[in-house]
């Protein structure tokens, strides 16, 4: 279990980090190892933070000085093309892409996995099924 990501992603890339970060969690703690002195994203690298994040735990806080240091850019993104989306989806499908599902429930506990969502006690989507196995 890696309890540092940001200290582990810098070891696996020779200490450079990475390129791009897609940041979908949206807990301080996951956004704040993005960016910084010590985050896992390198030089003129772009963070996107995607979505909305759930509860109430998001406040992002970063000093601007690796930004400019590192010609680091932090992006928003709400949406997409079409065209992005059939991407992400053959993506997703070939495998190149994991998805990450912390749990799945049956439509009748759909309040409960919203609940689980607000709280943000899930790491991963919540997939609501229309039936139950």
């Amino acid at each position: 279990e890696v309890k540092d990501v940001a200290a582990a992603v810098r070891a696996a890339t020779d200490g450079n980090g990475v390129d791009m970060i897609f940041e979908c969690v949206g807990h301080r703690e996951t956004m704040d190892a993005c960016a910084g002195w010590v985050g896992a994203l390198g030089r003129r690298g772009r963070l996107v933070l995607i979505g909305y994040h759930a509860g109430s735990d998001h406040d992002f806080r970063c000093h601007p000085m690796p930004l400019i240091v590192y010609e680091q850019q932090i992006i928003g993104s709400v949406g997409a093309t079409l065209e992005d989306l059939k991407e992400a989806v053959d993506l997703v499908g070939d495998g190149t892409v994991k998805t990450i599902v912390d749990s799945t429930i049956a439509l009748k506990d759909f309040q409960v996995g919203l609940e689980k969502i607000k709280s943000c006690q899930c790491v991963g989507k919540v997939v609501c099924l229309p039936q139950s196995n």
